[in-house]
């Protein structure tokens, strides 16, 4: 797959959830702002991350606009569950790999006749856990659809840019790591996985956290997907095949840049191919 154009605009899930928690300034995270970025995602939950002291004001808008609030159903197709020996437990181990997640952010069901219904969840998360470097939006919501210091800014609606999220989602695993209460966290391997897929899709470089003050999320990017990553590994390969196996490769890569054109064998030395009869 290749990367789509950024967005000129917020998404309709997007605007919508905006309107609902205005005047709160909202800033969309994980999927949702990576699809504006132009990441070929699918989204299945939008996260929303709110600053800290906005974040009960915003459940309660949620709540009076008949969202509800729910706990995140991760249970296979109903064939799937039956095959397995124990489902319950199977579940409670899946589920407390995402107990930093669940225990920090709130999911919701949209209304029960909004025709997002039963296809989309809404996550609201505090930004003491998204972790977004955020700018002054008492200065910045005065403005409109402009981009300053790292987000693109629609009214109350904040996308982050490439810099941003990365940022914030880097930090984000190391806060994982660091969660004594989880030996193990699927979690953390989602952010890793989001973080894989903009360095594949977008014009994330080793250079993308380079102004960044945090030294320990700088070399955690670095070790897993920056320069120390490409000393030991090389360059990461972006290629696309234009079908599984056929070993024929897209003229662009992932992010839709051109790819250089690969020579082709060299030319026989003539004079080395004529037998000697052949030569003048």
């Amino acid at each position: 797959m290749i990367r789509s154009p950024r967005k000129p605009n917020p998404d309709r899930i997007t605007s919508e959830i905006g309107q609902i928690l205005a005047p709160l300034a909202i800033f969309p995270w994980g999927p949702l702002a990576m699809h504006y970025l132009g990441v070929p995602i699918v989204l299945g939950t939008a996260m929303i991350a709110v600053h800290d002291e906005d974040y009960e004001k915003a459940c309660q808008k949620l709540k009076d606009s008949a969202f509800i609030a729910t706990v995140p159903d991760r249970r296979p197709a109903p064939e799937v569950l039956a095959r397995l020996p124990n489902p319950d437990e199977v579940m409670a181990e899946v589920n407390k790999e995402y107990q930093h997640l669940d225990r920090s952010t709130l999911t919701f069901n949209y209304p029960i006749n909004h025709h997002l219904a039963g296809s989309l969840k809404l996550n609201l998360v505090p930004n003491s856990f998204a972790n977004l470097p955020t700018p002054d939006v008492t200065s910045d919501l005065k403005q409109n659809t402009v981009s300053t210091k790292g987000y693109d800014i629609y009214g109350n609606i904040f996308h982050p840019l490439e810099e941003a999220l990365v940022e914030s989602m880097v930090k984000g695993v190391i806060d994982d790591e660091n969660d004594e209460n989880a030996e193990f966290s699927i979690w953390g391997e989602t952010l890793s996985t989001w973080l894989a897929m903009m360095g594949a899709y977008l014009e994330v470089n080793n250079d993308i956290l380079d102004s960044c003050s945090d030294e320990q999320a700088v070399k955690w990017f670095s070790v897993h997907f920056g320069r120390i990553h490409e000393e030991k590994f090389g360059p990461w390969d972006r290629r696309v095949s234009k079908r599984l196996g056929s070993g024929r490769e897209m003229p662009v890569d992932m992010r839709g840049n051109p790819l250089p054109k690969s020579k082709g064998p060299p030319e026989p030395d003539v004079s080395l191919t004529m037998s000697d009869g052949e030569a003048d």
